[in-house]
């Protein structure tokens, strides 16, 4: 509640003119597309696909006589397309081949070849974070900019020159990648009373209620208890 109500007040003084729109290259209105997260994306696609072909064939075939049974269904499969091949076109390409876009902006460029000059170059491929193809043709320098929220997260010189440069960015040393939140519904207070103490020995201090707020966990930090 105290987050939708947060929202409502940022959405009210943005309509006012009071604060300008969230950034949005800024880093913390981004998300990571891990391999796995497209891999599944790609084979979920497949998969429906498939089934509405067999579906299609088989409500095709009641119009006419035909016996249903292991043979029939056998040569229904064998008309469906191979997922595995679409999969190991995709690894091998890098071309996204869908006919729904899966909501993404480039249809390829999605993998590369892991060059092993030496192994720290090696390695540097699997903590890269590329913004996106379609960037590269933009005629502005914004993206490319390196903001204050990315330290700690991106390297602020891990980037090649030329034209790729600040859109393909790798992650900084102590950044690590985390698929589920490292606690527990059970332990989200008590998750959140740490690190509103740790904040307050920083100097985080809310002045009033007209400052900036802190969320956790989708929660308002408040900051009263921790004196």
């Amino acid at each position: 509640v105290e987050l939708l109500c947060l929202m409502l007040r940022k959405l009210y003084a943005f309509a006012k003119g009071d604060i300008r729109e969230d950034n949005p290259d800024s880093l913390m209105n981004h998300e990571l597309l891990l391999p796995g997260h497209l891999y599944l994306m790609i084979l979920k696609e497949r998969l429906q696909d498939m089934l509405a072909s067999i579906q299609g064939q088989i409500e095709g075939a009641k119009a006419k006589p035909a016996v249903v049974d292991a043979t029939y269904l056998k040569k229904v499969w064998d008309r469906t397309q191979n997922i595995g091949h679409a999969l190991t076109y995709f690894l091998n390409t890098g071309n996204l081949r869908t006919s729904s876009g899966l909501d993404l902006m480039q249809l390829a460029g999605y993998t590369v070849v892991a060059e092993k000059l030496n192994y720290y170059r090696y390695f540097s491929h699997f903590r890269s974070v590329h913004r996106g193809q379609f960037f590269t043709t933009m005629k502005t320098t914004t993206v490319r900019k390196l903001l204050p929220d990315s330290w700690g997260f991106m390297c602020p010189v891990h980037t090649p020159d030329g034209s790729p440069c600040g859109l393909l960015n790798h992650l900084a040393v102590e950044c690590q990648l985390v698929t589920s939140p490292p606690y527990t519904p059970e332990t989200a207070a008590d998750e959140e009373l740490k690190l509103a103490r740790f904040l307050a020995n920083l100097g985080y201090v809310r002045l009033s209620t007209d400052g900036l707020c802190m969320a956790f966990n989708v929660n308002i930090l408040i900051f009263p208890y921790m004196s």
